[in-house]
């Protein structure tokens, strides 16, 4: 995570987190709707033949201010966007709500305790923010009800830099960073935010990594560890057995992963700590290999996605300065 260290009125990032001022990776591509490619990566029987039609396209509006690594929650066919890293190396406190259709956004209360390299899920009907940090790694637990944030819960050990992810009726948190050790390598598990246990570990411990679910498991790609970016691909299931299935094309952290139309897709992040990727690569979990997807209008990495079945929206993030685009992703 990015630390905040107060000198004076002077705000300082720690070295624990990629800087600002990282190069472009691969190029940017124009901002108009861009179609999907079909070169692959690892050639496989079970391959799909024809990659669906990817569109990306830079929606016309924007976010209320530029933001990076903050929690998005679906809520009935609304995002509640909170906490995130703003202008000065920052963690922020305010949340919005954002409706994709129209690009309306409205404030709403804010989180009890600031926070950035976080993560959030929906459980139970509720928006529920997990750890993160701002001037230290936090353990805090907080749960969206009625509109306002109450602290429900705590980690058993500080985390930032963390991926969650529900999978059935609990939400698995993977990897992070807890002040100490390079990358965490426990998985933990809860059903209601409250309580929580550790159910197994990664193979390859990282922070900054992308997964999402599919089926009764959770696929997680690449992510940082001592400085440098991962091409590890894990799987983990629901009991959290996890297990070390494949390899990226590249290595690749701070990364988005999410699933349009039933598939796999991995978008954008870092291929070393100074340098950003546009690249997005569809991911087969049955011949676990990776077909090349297109790229974004420009190289982007560290943003929050918002996904409803065939559409998913990337909520800024960094290019490498902070942003307040939104990018959208369609199959067609």
């Amino acid at each position: 995570m990015r630390r905040i260290l107060v000198a004076a009125t002077v705000l300082v990032a720690s070295a624990c987190s990629a800087p600002h001022d990282a190069g472009a990776g691969a190029g940017s591509a124009p901002a108009t709707p861009v179609q999907s490619q079909s070169a692959s990566m690892s050639a496989s029987p079970t391959t799909p033949r024809e990659p669906p039609r990817l569109v990306v396209s830079t929606e016309p509006w924007r976010l209320p201010f530029p933001v990076a690594r903050e929690a998005v929650v679906p809520d009935s066919g609304r995002f509640v966007v909170a906490g995130g890293l703003i202008a000065g190396d920052q963690s922020t406190s305010q949340v919005f709500t954002l409706d994709p259709a129209t690009g309306h956004t409205r404030p709403a209360a804010p989180l009890g305790v600031p926070v950035h390299d976080t993560a959030g899920v929906s459980l139970h009907g509720r928006a529920v923010v997990i750890g993160g940090g701002n001037a230290t790694e936090q353990n805090v637990v907080q749960t969206r009800t009625g509109g306002r944030w109450s602290t429900t819960g705590q980690l058993p050990r500080p985390r930032s830099d963390l991926t969650a992810v529900v999978v059935g009726r609990q939400a698995l948190v993977l990897g992070g960073y807890d002040g100490s050790a390079v990358a965490v390598s426990s998985v933990l598990a809860t059903r209601d935010g409250a309580h929580w246990r550790t159910v197994g570990r990664l193979p390859v411990p990282v922070r900054y990594a992308a997964g999402v679910a599919r089926g009764h498991a959770v696929w997680l790609f690449g992510g940082e560890r001592a400085g440098l970016m991962q091409t590890a691909v894990q799987r983990v299931d629901a009991s959290g057995r996890a297990r070390l299935v494949a390899r990226l094309p590249r290595p690749l952290g701070h990364a988005s992963a999410l699933t349009l139309g039933g598939r796999i897709l991995l978008v954008g992040g870092r291929t070393s700590s100074s340098s950003l990727t546009d690249r997005m690569w569809w991911f087969h979990p049955g011949s676990r290999s990776f077909t090349v997807a297109g790229r974004l209008p420009t190289p982007l990495a560290d943003s929050a996605v918002g996904s409803d079945g065939d559409t998913a929206y990337l909520l800024g993030g960094e290019t490498p300065s902070l942003s307040r685009q939104v990018v959208r992703l369609a199959i067609r």
